[in-house]
């Protein structure tokens, strides 16, 4: 939604969960919270992904001499 989405397509998930109301329910807490989320900053403006994890070191490799 914060990308400019107008809407969200949720039939099928809804139609057939086995409480089709919870089911609805979860999706509105969700696009809510996403839209909190947006209004808080927490989205960012970055439009490609980036690593969170400082733990990246183990994935470089030395070349052996």
């Amino acid at each position: 939604m914060e990308r400019g989405a107008d809407a969200v397509l949720v039939n099928t998930a809804i139609a057939t969960a086995g409480d089709p109301i919870a089911m609805g329910v979860a999706f509105k807490q969700a696009v809510e919270g996403g839209r909190g989320a947006y209004l808080a900053g927490l989205a960012g403006t970055q439009h490609h992904a980036h690593a969170s994890s400082p733990l990246t070191a183990f994935l470089e490799t030395e070349e052996a001499s």
